[in-house]
């Protein structure tokens, strides 16, 4: 009785190690599936940002390649129509400025002038705004100055014609000895903010794409 007790546990502990060291089988393949998952998706990763980075390096090389082989008429008129479209918009836009407002930034405008006039009595032609404003913008805003006279330019070839084929609008500031000559009006904002600032325009104008 006792031998066949002895034999039952022997079985029974033969049972238990073997479910013992299956399941550290089983636990150990999951580990190793686990790692070699986590390899394939890292390098699942790696190859998709490196076919990304390809893709957008053929694009721009295609890109390249097809501004290189575009005609120089067909270069010529892009550059045009981008040049009309900036000039069309800030004409509308000084177009729909009240004078209050043209003259809040033609007077930041002429903050900017350099001290160059000293006590000078200059002389000032007002183009589009009513003299005794134009006196007050240019001694708020210039350092220093000294209006010795305004003159309207209303009509007058002085005042040209600004981008959008109205009147030109704005102040121009000068010596009395006219050696020393400033212009603040439209077209020279114009011409400044396209110098300064052409990339800015043409991407909220146009986009980065153009």
């Amino acid at each position: 009785m006792e031998v066949v007790k002895s034999s039952e546990a022997l079985e029974s502990q033969i049972l238990d190690d073997a479910r013992g060291k299956a399941n550290r089988i089983l636990q150990e393949a999951d580990r190793e599936a686990e790692a070699i998952s986590e390899e394939w998706r890292k390098k699942a990763e790696l190859e998709a940002k490196r076919l990304d980075a390809e893709r957008d390096s053929r694009i721009a090389a295609i890109r390249q390649e097809l501004e290189a082989s575009l005609p120089l008429d067909y270069m010529r008129a892009r550059l045009s129509y981008i040049q009309e479209t900036l000039t069309k918009a800030l004409s509308e836009m000084f177009a729909s400025l009240t004078p209050a407002d043209l003259a809040r930034i033609i007077g930041g405008h002429l903050g900017s002038i350099p001290p160059v006039f000293g006590s000078t009595p200059l002389v000032v032609s007002a183009i589009g705004i009513p003299p005794a404003e134009a006196k007050r913008i240019v001694e708020k805003n210039i350092r220093g100055a000294v209006v010795g006279e305004v003159k309207s330019m209303e009509g007058a070839a002085e005042g040209r014609q600004a981008a959008d084929g109205a009147p030109d609008r704005g102040l121009i500031v000068e010596t009395s000895d006219g050696r020393i000559r400033f212009r603040g009006t439209i077209n020279e904002l114009t011409a400044l903010l396209l110098e300064e600032h052409r990339e800015e325009l043409v991407e909220a104008l146009l986009g980065k794409d153009v």
